[in-house]
């Protein structure tokens, strides 16, 4: 059972000498505090009694308004108790915050900014709004129950038309921010919605990819300077360089080309990378090299100071992508490749991954992909060494 006390914060003393009376809750060794709103000088506050002295002129009105807080802050405390809840559930409850779902996913979100963790943050957003959609403008916690998981899925498959292993995705990240708010003592591990859902089950999707003949068509394209040849060079750029992420591609510095290696620190994940320079990339490179300084970006795809803020970093990735899968459209018409309209920039990498793992080995597909985990690679199909990546570019680059 939380402990519920008042207490005058001298700390906080003004100017005219008053300081403000504070609610605090205790529980599991833990504290939070709550204004009252309240504001008296010292000489008038009784710790003892827990009250404003009769001698101040508001005495009975403040002292109404702390015992109705106490009895607020007891019922709330007994709710809380029943779930082992932490005392800012209880604060929550006082303040009109405790039921909303949004409004700890909010916080959630809000906390990812802070972090800089930009990828993450967009596709909370995301899901912010698909659940909004769903259903509607207020979501409390007792209102995300296992039935509200199965209306979430058929949204997501009926209305949106996502694929069992996009609605997987999409619950797993409402599972964490689930799981974040049992740890913070939001809500008790009971209340958890998932322990009574069953998540549809995966399906193997069908990965584009292309064959040797496709790729050897695109590099054989005879295309004048501007946007479709830059967004050819730079698809079999991601393929020479180990299948290498759009948003690294375009992130990739001058400096970060080292002798016969490029060195950077991907986006995804922040990890630091490194893969080699073939012959073909390095000849592919060299007329986006000329005349450029070491903190240039390599491919004309951003600009000097778009990756100082990490958000408008990613707005400009983002749109650039779009534009590189339109482009990829219309050169895989130009190259007749089979459905033209299937080709978009990740497709490298799963070409890269189904090139590799005929002639190599998965564990060196899965360091020079980047993957932290084999499993993630074995599903496009921990520190692994350089010289079974570098063996893969040169078996598949070799001239």
């Amino acid at each position: 059972m939380a402990t519920i006390r008042f207490l005058l914060r001298k700390d906080k003393t003004r100017s005219d000498g008053t300081a403000p009376v504070y609610l605090r809750v205790t529980s599991r060794r833990r504290s939070r505090h709550l204004s009252t709103g309240i504001r008296i000088e010292p000489r008038f506050w009784n710790d003892a009694r827990q009250e404003v002295r009769r001698s101040h002129p508001l005495s009975d009105a403040y002292n109404a308004r702390l015992a109705d807080l106490r009895l607020e802050a007891e019922r709330a405390a007994l709710e809380a108790g029943a779930r082992r809840a932490a005392p800012e559930a209880v604060i929550q409850q006082l303040d009109g915050t405790g039921t909303s779902f949004y409004r700890f996913l909010d916080a959630f979100i809000d906390d990812l900014e802070r972090k800089g963790r930009v990828w993450s943050w967009k596709r909370y957003r995301v899901l912010r709004g698909k659940l909004e959609a769903c259903f509607g403008p207020r979501l409390d916690w007792g209102d995300l129950d296992g039935k509200a998981l199965v209306r979430l899925e058929r949204y997501l498959t009926d209305r949106l038309g996502n694929g069992a292993n996009t609605v997987r995705k999409e619950l797993a990240m409402l599972h964490r921010v689930v799981r974040q708010a049992i740890r913070d003592g939001e809500v008790g591990a009971d209340r958890d919605p998932f322990l009574r859902y069953d998540p549809p089950r995966p399906k193997r999707p069908e990965r584009r990819r292309l064959t040797m003949e496709e790729v050897a068509r695109l590099e054989s394209l005879d295309l004048p300077p501007g946007r479709l040849r830059r967004t050819r060079d730079a698809f079999l750029l991601s393929l020479y360089l180990c299948g290498l992420r759009f948003g690294d591609l375009c992130c990739l510095k001058v400096r970060n080309l080292e002798g016969d290696r490029i060195r950077f620190r991907m986006n995804k994940t922040g990890r630091p990378h490194t893969v080699p320079v073939p012959e073909r990339a390095r000849r592919l490179l060299e007329p986006y090299l000329e005349g450029k300084d070491p903190e240039d970006f390599i491919l004309p795809l951003l600009q000097r100071g778009d990756d100082r803020d990490p958000f408008h970093l990613r707005r400009r990735i983002s749109s650039n992508n779009t534009l590189a899968n339109v482009d990829l459209k219309e050169l895989a018409r130009l190259a007749r490749l089979e459905r033209p309209d299937t080709l978009t920039f990740h497709v490298s990498r799963h070409t890269f991954a189904d090139l590799a793992r005929r002639g190599g080995d998965v564990f060196a597909v899965s360091k020079a992909l980047g993957h932290q985990r084999l499993e993630v690679t074995e599903r496009y199909l921990a520190s692994f060494d350089e010289e079974a990546v570098d063996n893969l570019a040169r078996t598949l680059w070799s001239e």
